[in-house]
């Protein structure tokens, strides 16, 4: 998880900072410049994330949400083809 927290925080910063500059009229040259350039941290989370993030111990059938410890409907009746 601690490898993952720098890419996370940096594209959350990013965008951020992209929502608050499109905020001014002004600042349209920048916006795009940022706009532009948005892909490339977005795809490096993405990259970290899927590299050195931890595998989930759930299927799919079992859990498709972890963030609550819950039984999923259903499961516990299904069977195995």
């Amino acid at each position: 998880m601690e490898k993952i927290k720098l890419p996370i925080i940096i594209a959350t910063v990013y965008l951020v900072v992209f929502v608050f500059i499109s905020m001014f009229d002004r600042a349209m040259a920048v916006t795009m410049l940022l706009m532009s350039l948005s892909p490339l941290p977005i795809i490096w989370m993405v990259y970290r994330v899927l590299r050195d993030g931890t595998p989930s111990p759930f299927t799919f059938r079992e859990r498709f949400y972890e963030d609550f410890e819950y039984t999923r409907a259903g499961h516990e009746h299904e069977s195995t083809h």
